[in-house]
């Protein structure tokens, strides 16, 4: 006989303290232990493992940190075999985030519907290989443009074909210097919507660094556009680089919501 969602959800949070004792049982935590409880479909194996799936969907940043040791890190011996570099690895870590903890399905995290059947490390295994395989065979993140940016923008219908030239080399040379987490961190806020809050819990971090880092990782696309734009049209004045520059600080937001989806799948 399966227990009652009171019992189960008592059971899940004994397990957690036990298992997890650095991660804190807010009130907000408890809720979803709650929630989960009276929606599981198939009898829990390992409480632990839903407790510390639901803090890390709940934003816990120390969940996150216990996640990746325990799960995400173990399992990244099996990439040995695709001799990732280390901006190929931060992509793949970042992809295997977003699968696992942004992406729905059935109105819940992918996480959620492997977490407390004992499987949730193959499913990090399988996922984090899938990912490599994808990052191997798609585009690769840095190659970014800015064909998507909005057509109806009446600034760029009226710009020349040399102008949009310039701006879609400027740009794609300039997010070339990104690194690798600068990139997965515009992804993540611009095409997924995850907001600064859930990118810390992701990375572990306090949500006040994760905005720092988004603000950097814009600034330094911005600064990357104005080298890439001095060397690319010496000729250009003063005034016409500065207007360039404005015209993509205007539109930067737009035109990563666009264009870093391609490199997203």
């Amino acid at each position: 006989m399966s227990p009652s969602p009171d019992a189960l959800a008592q059971t899940i949070a004994a397990a957690g303290r036990r298992d997890w004792p650095g991660v804190e049982l807010s009130p907000r935590l408890e809720q979803a232990i709650a929630r989960h409880a009276r929606a599981a479909a198939h009898p829990v194996v390992d409480p632990g493992e839903v407790f510390l799936a639901l803090a890390c969907v709940e934003g816990s940043a120390a969940a996150m940190r216990l996640f990746e040791r325990r799960y995400l890190a173990s399992a990244e011996p099996a990439l040995a075999i695709h001799r990732l570099a280390p901006d190929e690895l931060v992509e793949v870590r970042q992809r295997v985030r977003i699968r696992l903890f942004v992406q729905q399905r059935d109105g819940l995290p992918v996480v959620l519907h492997y977490a407390g059947q004992g499987r949730l490390g193959g499913l990090v295994r399988v996922v984090l290989v899938r990912e490599a395989m994808r990052l191997r065979t798609t585009a690769a993140p840095a190659e970014l443009t800015i064909e998507a940016i909005d057509p109806r923008d009446p600034e760029l219908a009226l710009a020349d074909d040399e102008r949009q030239a310039l701006s879609k080399q400027a740009f794609e040379r300039a997010a070339a210097r990104l690194s690798g987490r600068e990139r997965c961190l515009l992804r993540l806020h611009y095409v997924r919507n995850v907001s600064g809050t859930a990118i810390a819990a992701m990375y572990g971090v306090h949500r006040a660094t994760a905005v720092r880092w988004l603000e950097s990782a814009r600034l330094h696309l911005l600064q990357h556009l104005s080298r890439e734009l001095r060397a690319l049209a010496p000729a250009l004045s003063p005034a016409q680089r500065e207007q360039l520059e404005a015209w993509f600080d205007t539109h930067l937001e737009l035109s990563l919501s666009r264009v870093l989806a391609t490199s997203s799948n």
